[in-house]
């Protein structure tokens, strides 16, 4: 009898300590199917910058579905990256496609790939960001450039994002968003984007980039300074408002303060292509950029400057009042078959206008 007894208590205790074992093997296998293959929370896009919920201020608007991304995130041990996103959202007449890509990367060592990608860069003009920051933003794209510390190589960082979208009757795509196409907004999702690149990359310490509430001492570009009472649609060159073509865009800021200055203008050809695009940079960290690609001689006798003036592009990098300031011009691919199609004319007129605004000497004797 006590024999007896002994075995059916060993037996329970085994098919106890079974049961045990096998349940928290099932709760452990739930648990990493909860974390692996079901996030409790919506997932974050874009290296973890947006969250995959609709919410005030966010990416996404209620209703959006077929959400697809292919992103590569930015390490310590590799600080590039890229997102690109694509959704659609509404329905009927107000349905759309949405795409947003972003990039985080230094650009091309060579001079002719990077005056290739500097094009490219600033191919959609824009206003300067707030707060003395060193970046720009139209309604549909913008660039930052990273603090110093995440330069690579000696090149900065450049956090640059576009966002376009298409309605259901339109086979064109807008530059924006459906819900408000601003560089307000624009501006906003690059500082966070730009955020995360430092976060994730940790290249850089100290609080979070911040877009300072616009007042109205900063003018159209919102940097501070006050408003340039030239602007207008012919970015305030004063050769350009003598009838050879009017420009569109807006001036990014003020010429002068300690801050430097961010001009930019577009001159369109009857085609709507772009005939002329032309910047005037006075912001030190987006100046750094171009080092390198100026060289050491002017353009041409008499220049108070360095670079090259060419057929369809000119670059010069100047001195004005203290202030190192790049100016560059591309021509096409449309055309206006006046005097601005050819860069080594059009340009020194430019720059004397944009130069004079900037707080230059003359760059000419």
């Amino acid at each position: 009898m006590p024999y007896s007894t002994s075995r059916t208590t060993g037996r329970t205790t085994r098919l106890l300590t079974g049961a045990l074992a096998i349940a928290a093997l099932v709760a452990a296998l739930v648990a990493l199917w909860q974390t692996q293959f079901r996030p409790i929370a919506p997932p974050g896009y874009c290296w973890g910058t947006w969250p995959g919920d609709a919410r005030d201020g966010g990416l996404f608007q209620r209703g959006v579905r077929h959400r697809t991304a292919d992103e590569r995130a930015p390490t310590p041990g590799r600080p590039s990256g890229h997102c690109t996103l694509s959704w659609r959202g509404g329905r009927g007449p107000e349905a759309y496609r949405q795409r947003v890509t972003v990039r985080l990367d230094t650009g091309p060592r060579g001079a002719d790939q990077r005056r290739s990608w500097l094009d490219g860069l600033f191919a959609g003009g824009g206003t300067a960001l707030p707060g003395g920051l060193p970046g720009f933003a139209t309604a549909g794209s913008g660039a930052l450039v990273l603090p110093e510390s995440c330069d690579v190589g000696g090149r900065p960082s450049v956090v640059s994002l576009t966002g376009t979208f298409t309605g259901s009757a339109a086979r064109v795509g807008h530059p924006g968003f459906p819900q408000g196409s601003a560089p307000e907004i624009t501006g906003k999702l690059l500082i966070e984007i730009a955020n995360r690149a430092i976060n994730v990359s940790s290249c850089a310490s100290g609080p979070p980039l911040r877009l300072p509430h616009a007042t109205a001492e900063d003018g159209p570009g919102g940097a501070g300074g006050g408003a340039d009472p030239g602007a207008g649609d012919d970015c305030a060159i004063p050769s350009l408002a003598a009838g050879e073509a009017k420009g569109t865009g807006r001036p990014a800021r003020a010429a002068g303060g300690s801050r430097g200055t961010l001009r930019t203008c577009a001159v369109p050809a009857a085609d709507g292509r772009p005939a002329i695009r032309w910047a005037a940079i006075g912001i030190p960290r987006l100046v750094t950029l171009f080092d390198g690609l100026t060289g050491d001689r002017p353009p041409a006798p008499g220049w108070r400057a360095t670079g090259r003036i060419e057929a369809t592009r000119a670059l010069v990098r100047a001195d004005c009042a203290g202030r190192p300031t790049v100016f560059a011009l591309r021509t096409g691919p449309g055309r206006t078959h006046t005097r601005l199609d050819d860069a080594r004319v059009a340009f020194p007129a430019l720059v004397e206008g944009a130069a004079e605004r900037a707080g230059c000497a003359r760059l000419r004797t």
